[in-house]
């Protein structure tokens, strides 16, 4: 899914209402087992540890935020249908990101399996990941297309930027696009977390939301009222969901933003200053995001988990090794 500024609210309402449609129809909670329960079956820290080493991947070929939302999707559907053992975890992992590229990416960014297997230094065999993704895509009845809380955040916040286009004007240097990308950043954080997996994907989306709005405007609760009515958010899970999230991200320094609040920030006279340090981290976040409201002409392919995580990159290549090992 591409968003554009052209996109008026009656037609972002449409699609809402279409994914929810959807998602009431595809989505099913996976509740991972605890570390030490059954060594038999993927626990939820092997699956964190398999959906962090998939970004780092996501990144690393340069596919969509669109692509690994739904390549997380596949993983945890996979597991609601088979008890996966831990030693083929990484074998699942990187077939349900090849899966996720074959649906949502352009061809000539789809890496042969050849080379799929010599660029994640996965330990799989180019015979046992096709054998693995045709097991996969049988247990789905061939289904590979699922809405994911990707989709939901792309939604939600065009119809906000539609109904409250004063949003942004009292942070500096904020755009819709780098706005969606800080909203990205940390919604993927949250993919790693199993325990947030049992929420819905438009509440999980809604509550990233809802945390960055906490934030920026005293307005902040007529806002989330209006798009959880909208989108059919069951209060209780909505209430729960924000608390794991917002302790989550507060772990993970992705909370709090570092606005500094201010009662006139919706006019456009005065500018919010922001923390150097946190707009230096995040000048090159939103670029890959920029294309999804054409705010940019350059067509160079980007991914916005590619510069989400590029601090992580080191780290993420002795996770890999280690794993190959």
């Amino acid at each position: 899914m591409r968003l554009h500024n052209g996109i008026d609210a009656e037609r972002l309402m449409q699609m809402l209402r279409q994914n929810l449609i959807k998602e009431q129809d595809q989505w099913k909670p996976k509740a991972y087992n605890s570390v030490d329960i059954d060594t038999s079956e993927v626990n939820g820290n092997q699956r964190d540890e398999a959906v962090r080493w998939m970004l780092f991947l996501n990144r690393r070929f340069g596919f969509t935020p669109e692509t690994f939302g739904l390549s997380v999707s596949l993983l945890d559907r996979f597991h609601c249908l088979v008890k996966v053992r831990p030693k083929y975890l990484h074998c699942v992992a990187i077939s349900c990101l090849y899966i996720a590229a074959k649906t949502l990416e352009e061809e000539e960014v789809i890496p042969s399996t050849v080379d799929l297997v010599k660029i994640s230094q996965c330990s799989c065999s180019v015979a046992e990941i096709l054998r693995m993704e045709l097991a996969i895509l049988n247990k789905l009845s061939w289904n590979s297309k699922f809405v994911t809380a990707v989709d939901f955040l792309h939604i939600i916040h065009g119809l906000l930027m539609n109904y409250f286009p004063q949003l942004l004007k009292g942070l500096s240097d904020m755009t819709p696009s780098r706005h969606l990308g800080l909203l990205m950043r940390r919604l993927f954080c949250c993919y790693s977390d199993h325990r947030l997996m049992t929420f819905r994907p438009v509440t999980l989306a809604m509550t990233v939301i809802c945390l960055e709005l906490e934030q920026m405007t005293p307005n902040w609760l007529s806002m989330v009222i209006m798009v959880q009515q909208m989108a059919k958010i069951d209060n209780e899970d909505f209430i729960q969901c924000r608390e794991e999230s917002g302790r989550f991200l507060t772990s993970n320094k992705l909370l709090p933003t570092g606005y500094k609040f201010s009662a006139q920030k919706l006019l456009p006279k005065k500018s919010i200053k922001r923390k150097a340090s946190i707009l230096d981290d995040e000048d090159d976040i939103y670029d890959g995001i920029k294309r999804l409201y054409n705010e940019d002409s350059n067509d160079v392919r980007m991914s916005c988990a590619k510069e989400l995580h590029q601090d992580n990159q080191d780290n993420f290549i002795q996770m890999t090794t280690v794993s190959a090992n």
